[in-house]
C-alpha cells in the first residue's frame, strides 16, 4: 500500500497510519475492523514524547549564573504554537536569554518520611513559694561546753564556803581580840561583801545566755562567754582577796603573847579553790573566745558610738583607782600591816578586775561587731551591779568595783559611777542599732 500523504510504498495492508510520515492511511480499501495495536509504533511514540520533554526543560530553564540562593525566575515552557522537528528538535522561542546551569545540578532536599512532631512551648512555671522557715538548728561549738563549764564553776565557787577560822583562846581574850577585827566562823562570799554572791550569779547567767546563744549561732554568743570569763576572772579574785582580811586579822591575834596557850585554825574548804579555780577559768575562757573574734564578719556598727563607749569603759576601770582625800596614786600598792595597808592578795585581786573590766569593755566596743557587743555586756554588767549597789548602799557590807579608792570609805566614787552609767548607756545605743541593721535579715 502506498501513502497518500508522503508517497511511500512500504505500508502495509492493516496499517492505519503511515510508518514514514505518521500520516493516516486511507481506509476506503481496507476493512474496516478492530485495530491492532503495533509494538514498534508505541516504543517510537514513546520515545518521541521523552524527547520533546527533555528538551523542552533543558532549553527553557534559566537564571542568573551570578546569582546565589534559589532559581530567580520560573522555567519558561515553549509556546504551543512552536514547532517540534522529531529529528533534531528545533527549539522554539526562549524568553530569558542568559545562558544557566542545568538544572539537574541542583537536588532538591529529601523530605523525611516521618512527620516531626511538633514541640508546643511550655508555660514558664509559675516562681515556687518560699517555704516556710523551719527552726534553728541547734550547733554546739567549742565555746558552749567552755560557757556551761564556766557556769558550773561560777556558781560552785559562789556558794561554797570558802573559809573556816576556829580558836582555842579563852572567851575574855576573844572578846578582847575583836577590836582588831578578829573574828571566828564559817565565811562566804555573802559574809566578806553583801553584793559578791549575787554578781557571781549575775555572771553564771550571763555565760550560761551566752552558751545558748553559740549554740543558735549568734555571734554575740561567744562574746558574752568571754566577756563573762572576765568578770568571773575579776570578781573570784576579788572575792579571794577580801578573804585574805579575816586570815590577816587570825595570823596576828595567833601572835599575841598571852599567859595561857591557844591555837588558831585556818581553813581553806573546796569553795576557796572553786574560786581560785573560776579565775583560771575566767582567763582561759576569754583567751578561748579571742579565737571566735574574727568569725564575726559583720563589722557594720557606728564606729563613733564604739569610741565614746571605750573612753567611758577606761573611766569606769579607772576609777576605783583614783585616791580620795589626803591618798596619792601610789596607796593603790600598800601592801602590809600598817594602817591603810592592804593584803597582798587584795591588791593583786584589784588589778585583776580593773584590768578585766577595761580589756573586755574596750576591746568589746572597739570591735564594732556583734561580738564585741556580747564581751562588753558580759565584762561590764557583773562591774555595774557592784556600782549601783555600793551607791546606793544596798546590803550590810557592799563594795564597788576593786573594793573601794585609796583613802576613800565603802562607797565608790564619781569618776566610777559616770563611766559605768556612760558605758552602760552606750552599749545599749550600740545593741539597738545592731537590732535595728539586723531586722531586714529576721
Amino acid at each position: 500500500m502506498r501513502c497518500e500523504n508522503c508517497g511511500a510504498e512500504r505500508v502495509e495492508e492493516e496499517a492505519r497510519f503511515c510508518n514514514s510520515c505518521g500520516a493516516p492511511v486511507s481506509t476506503a480499501d481496507a476493512s474496516v475492523g478492530e485495530a491492532v495495536t503495533d509494538g514498534l509504533d508505541d516504543l517510537a511514540s514513546t520515545m518521541l514524547m521523552e524527547q520533546v520533554a527533555g528538551s523542552a526543560v533543558s532549553e527553557t530553564a534559566r537564571r542568573d549564573a551570578a546569582a546565589d540562593g534559589p532559581i530567580a525566575e520560573a522555567i519558561v515552557w515553549a509556546d504551543v504554537d512552536d514547532e517540534v522537528d522529531p529529528d533534531g528538535m528545533t527549539r522554539g522561542p526562549v524568553t530569558d536569554p542568559t545562558p544557566i546551569e542545568l538544572v539537574r545540578s541542583w537536588e532538591p532536599r529529601a523530605m523525611p518520611t516521618t512527620p516531626v512532631p511538633t514541640i508546643a512551648p511550655s508555660a514558664a512555671p509559675p516562681p515556687a513559694a518560699l517555704a516556710p522557715a523551719g527552726p534553728a538548728r541547734l550547733r554546739p561549738t567549742v565555746m558552749t561546753t567552755v560557757g556551761v563549764l564556766l557556769t558550773a564553776i561560777t556558781l560552785l565557787g559562789f556558794t561554797l564556803d570558802l573559809l573556816r577560822i576556829s580558836t582555842t583562846a579563852p572567851a575574855d581574850l576573844l572578846t578582847a581580840a575583836r577590836s582588831t577585827g578578829f573574828r571566828i566562823g564559817t565565811w562566804h562570799v555573802d559574809d566578806l561583801a553583801s553584793n559578791i554572791g549575787l554578781a557571781g550569779l549575775v555572771i553564771a547567767v550571763l555565760a550560761a545566755i551566752g552558751a545558748v546563744g553559740t549554740v543558735l549561732g549568734r555571734p554575740w554568743g561567744a562574746g558574752m562567754v568571754g566577756g563573762s570569763g572576765l568578770s568571773a576572772a575579776g570578781v573570784a579574785a576579788l572575792a579571794i582577796g577580801l578573804a585574805e582580811q579575816p586570815v590577816e586579822a587570825a595570823t596576828r591575834f595567833a601572835e599575841l603573847g598571852a599567859s595561857e596557850a591557844f591555837t588558831v585554825t585556818i581553813e581553806r574548804p573546796l569553795g576557796y579553790w572553786m574560786l581560785l579555780a573560776t579565775v583560771a577559768a575566767g582567763v582561759v575562757t576569754f583567751f578561748a573566745s579571742v579565737n571566735e573574734i574574727f568569725r564575726d564578719r559583720r563589722h557594720d556598727l557606728n564606729p563613733l558610738v564604739g569610741a565614746v563607749g571605750a573612753l567611758a569603759v577606761v573611766g569606769a576601770a579607772i576609777g576605783p583607782l583614783w585616791p580620795s582625800g589626803a591618798a596619792e596614786f601610789a596607796d593603790n600598792w600598800m601592801i602590809g600591816s600598817g594602817e591603810g595597808a592592804w593584803p597582798t592578795l587584795l591588791v593583786i585581786a584589784r588589778l585583776i578586775q580593773t584590768g578585766a573590766l577595761a580589756v573586755g569593755g574596750v576591746l568589746g566596743f572597739l570591735l564594732v561587731r556583734r561580738h564585741g557587743l556580747g564581751l562588753v555586756l558580759g565584762a561590764l554588767a557583773p562591774a555595774a551591779w557592784l556600782v549601783a549597789t555600793a551607791w546606793i548602799d544596798l546590803g550590810a557590807n557592799p563594795v564597788g568595783p576593786a573594793y573601794r579608792n585609796p583613802g576613800g570609805g565603802s562607797g565608790v566614787e564619781t569618776l566610777t559611777v559616770v563611766g559605768t552609767v556612760a558605758a552602760v548607756a552606750l552599749l545599749a545605743v550600740a545593741a539597738s542599732v545592731a537590732w535595728e541593721n539586723d531586722t531586714p535579715r529576721r
